[in-house]
């Protein structure tokens, strides 16, 4: 269970309101193999990558040492992130795809 008192079950059937300033990892489907073990006390690390070729501001989102995907291109979140780079993201909820074990995580800036 998160620290907002969800579980991964509510995400098939019932609508969970979540912090406004929460969002979803984008790109998270790409680094699934990196998720392993991952739960609610991990601290996610922001990092800059000016060398994204599709997006030189593009923030990535660190586990373990290894990238499991970005701060969404869109606005308030790449702006609260980049406001913030030095704090790191919590996690509020973790969503695991029964069919295939695909992970989809929402975070919030640790403050």
């Amino acid at each position: 269970m998160s620290v907002y008192g969800h579980f991964n079950a509510q995400y098939h059937g019932n609508k969970i309101k979540f912090p406004e300033d929460s969002f979803l990892i984008a790109g998270i489907s790409n680094y699934q193999e990196h998720l392993k073990n991952i739960n609610f006390d991990n601290k996610l690390i922001l990092q800059l990558e000016p060398t994204n070729i599709y997006d030189p501001t593009a923030i990535e989102i660190i586990y373990n040492n290894n990238r499991i995907g970005y701060v969404p291109n869109k606005e308030p979140y790449k702006t609260l992130c980049l406001e913030n780079i030095d704090y790191k993201l919590k996690i509020i909820n973790i969503k695991k795809e029964p069919d295939n074990n695909n992970f989809g995580i929402r975070v919030i800036l640790d403050k």
